[in-house]
């Protein structure tokens, strides 16, 4: 960042400076940013912080709600372009807690929840090795699953919207986490409504089952056709979006120009895409800028096409970026933004709820709102809000004219005392002659009376407001109290108790479970339930032959009783097996799953013949030639046959092929494994690096990376760090 001793730059160095502290160790001052976007050019961030749980995201809203400072949430960076000068605020990428992929299992509901910082090639190829369809496009989109949710990502016909179902959301300026339906998220062509302190946590696609062989097919075909296509080297693939419907592509407009093939400085429209532009090693992001704004300039003035840019360009001036057509990576990150009116208020905001102390803001809605059929029986049963019901359909006065109103006396239904009527029952049957008969149900509550018992007759009026009264006496009749609550459940049998009882013999009983046990024992033998089909799933090494002795034996049999544990251990003797899975389906189907070990080395024997490893060392087959697709381990080794282990230098040697830094596995040849303690391997300008023995390799490669950073391999013959400190011979 370039030196100003303006007030401007002064706040803004004393606001990191204070976000710093209140960060504390998570945060770094002044990392590059080029490595963590496609272009790879660009200076450094002001602050940045890699978030390695939500705790660390609770921090960061806790510190922008004290000192807030511009903000910018990275995934791939293959949407991004850094200015030169850097970028004057904090930079947040997402940590591993952020890559799990949650998988469903068949046939259950396809439904795949990935983590934000999930490549999205990797979740296409996955997805499809599990014959889950629906985002294949996405083994050519070279982001990540935020950056895709964030810019409605697209390619080859589909998109994110096709598929997305919900997204998980972070909010950086209120530290809350919603679950964020796909409607709501303002998905429109290549962008949503989401906001850079909006972090994408995860995301739920609704896919469907398919066949992995199709969907491999198809992912190759668009492989395939990118690289016929669209170029590699430092970009961000595609620039400017397509106008609107039929107005043509982006890249056939720019070529209708004649501008394929211009350059500024270090930037370059593509030879072979025009809707790319590489920049070289060691390029100026300005060169970028300034080609974007010289493309638009000319389609404007010779085509009268305005371009706008799906590149987001961060720390640059805002004249700059407005010529070039791009997004500003740091506007719109102040939360204020929102409440001023200055940015519409969305259904995603709405979601969030205000600020605290904000009014401006609409009230939140906590529970949606009732349907209108239970409104209107609330109506019916208490009548309007703020009157009164009353059951003589009266007029309904509010509450404030009765409370104006002088108290009147509200006539009442006469009190019915039970015990003055029974007593005057039994002066008047005593006056008659008639016998007293004391009877205790008298004296229990109607719905307490045993059925058929006694009750006393009275003409007394019942308050028809009273829970008592029924439709006679609510209308001035007759009634007695036995009819005060009426419940034909009262004295009804359970509908079990009303069968008639079974009395059998204990022979007849033996006989019916005899019976039972022969026509399950038919049923399971019925050819109905034979095994007919048989599907199996994730093969590509595994012998072709074991497998058809497998399905072989399982073939015909009952799906009740086939022996799916013997054909489970059968698979897995096989060395390229590492987990097989079978289950049956209602009526004829069986399902193998198996999951492959993973080749990432190999090393010749002493017969000549190339045995191939995995990542644990295991010998996975023996071929005739040279598998050059995995990495070489130099020298000659043990002839050993498949599924054996060899010694532990070359189960270092596998598990060091594919755990090369990255900065450092695309300048290694081979590696060298030259006796039990002689680990090492050799770069492709020829210098040797010799680890020794294979302990404590992780810190001997940091010092071999770190050596190289600092001297050209070029001039360096030889690295020796088997003794804990690098020894450098200079060719």
């Amino acid at each position: 960042m370039a030196a100003d001793d303006t007030d401007t730059y002064a706040r803004q160095l004393r606001a990191l400076d204070r976000l710093s502290i209140l960060l504390g160790a998570r945060a770094q001052r002044d990392v590059a940013l080029a490595p963590y976007t496609t272009y790879k050019v660009g200076g450094p961030a002001g602050l940045f912080m890699k978030a390695r749980s939500i705790d660390d995201l609770h921090a960061v809203s806790n510190a922008l709600r004290e000192q807030r400072v511009p903000l910018l949430v990275v995934g791939r960076g293959s949407n991004v372009l850094v200015s030169d000068d850097g970028f004057a605020g904090l930079v947040v990428v997402l940590g591993d807690f952020a890559e799990e992929i949650i998988w469903p299992q068949q046939p259950g509901v396809p439904r795949v929840v990935a983590g934000g910082a999930v490549p999205l090639p990797v979740l296409a190829r996955q997805c499809a090795a599990r014959g889950l369809t629906g985002v294949e496009w996405g083994v050519g989109v070279p982001g990540s699953v935020g950056g895709a949710v964030r810019m409605n990502a697209g390619g080859h016909g589909s998109d994110m919207a096709s598929s997305l179902e919900s997204a998980k959301i972070f909010h950086l300026g209120k530290g809350i986490i919603a679950n964020v339906q796909a409607v709501d998220l303002g998905l429109h062509f290549r962008g949503s409504n989401l906001q850079p302190y909006h972090v994408v946590l995860s995301a739920s696609f609704a896919l469907s089952w398919g066949d992995p062989v199709a969907s491999e097919a198809e992912m190759s075909e668009i492989v395939r056709w990118r690289r016929e296509h669209q170029p590699g080297g430092q970009n961000a693939g595609s620039v400017f979006v397509n106008p609107q419907p039929g107005g043509g592509s982006a890249g056939a407009i720019i070529d209708r120009a004649g501008l394929r093939g211009l350059r500024v400085g270090s930037a370059q429209v593509s030879d072979k895409h025009a809707n790319f532009i590489q920049v070289d090693e060691d390029g100026s992001a300005q060169d970028v800028a300034d080609l974007m704004a010289e493309v638009r300039e000319r389609v404007q003035e010779e085509l009268g096409i305005s371009l706008h840019s799906e590149v987001r360009l961060v720390g640059f001036d805002a004249e700059v970026a407005a010529d070039a057509g791009a997004q500003l990576g740091d506007a719109g990150n102040d939360e204020r933004n929102a409440i001023d009116g200055r940015r519409p208020l969305t259904a995603l905001d709405a979601l969030f709820g205000p600020l605290a102390g904000d009014v401006t803001l609409s009230a939140v809605t906590i529970a949606p709102p009732m349907p209108d059929d239970a409104v209107a029986e609330l109506h019916e049963l208490f009548g309007d809000t703020g009157a009164i019901s009353r059951p003589d359909d009266t007029p309904a006065e509010t509450l404030d004219e009765i409370l104006d109103e002088t108290p009147a006396e509200t006539p009442v239904a006469g009190v019915v005392d039970i015990s003055s009527a029974l007593h005057a029952r039994v002066v008047e049957d005593v006056a008659a002659g008639r016998p007293i008969v004391i009877d205790d149900d008298e004296h229990l509550l109607p719905h307490e009376r045993r059925e058929g018992s006694a009750v006393v007759t009275t003409s007394f009026s019942v308050d028809p407001t009273s829970p008592f009264a029924d439709s006679r006496t609510a209308f001035g009749g007759t009634a007695t109290l036995g009819d005060v609550i009426v419940d034909d459940r009262i004295g009804r049998r359970a509908w079990w108790k009303r069968w008639p009882r079974l009395r059998l013999s204990p022979l007849a009983g033996f006989g019916i479970l005899i019976g039972l046990f022969s026509l399950v024992l038919v049923v399971m033998a019925s050819p109905l339930f034979a095994v007919r089909r048989i599907e199996i799933t994730g093969v590509t090494y595994t012998d072709p032959l074991l497998l058809d002795n497998v399905t072989k034996s399982l073939r015909g049999a009952s799906v009740f009783t086939a022996d799916l544990d013997g054909a489970q251990r059968r698979l897995e003797g096989d060395p390229w097996v590492q987990r097989a899975r079978l289950d049956w389906y209602l009526p004829s189907r069986v399902v193998i799953e198996i999951d492959e070990r993973v080749a990432v080395a190999w090393f010749v024997g002493v017969d000549n013949r190339a045995r191939v490893l995995d990542f644990d060392g295991r010998v996975l087959a023996v071929l005739e030639g040279q598998p050059t697709q995995f990495m070489k381990i130099e020298g000659v080794g043990p002839n050993l046959p498949p599924g054996t282990v060899p010694s532990l230098v070359y189960q270092a040697a596998a598990q060091l092929a594919i755990s090369l830094p990255a900065s450092l596995a695309p300048q290694v040849k081979h590696l060298n494994v030259n006796g039990p303690e002689a680990l090492g391997f050799t770069l492709k300008t020829g210098t040797i690096v010799t680890l020794g023995a294979p302990v404590d390799v992780r810190n001997k490669l940091i010092q071999v990376v770190t050596l190289l950073t600092r001297q050209d391999p070029q001039f360096i013959a030889a690295i020796d760090v088997s003794a804990g400190q690098p020894i450098v011979t200079n060719g």
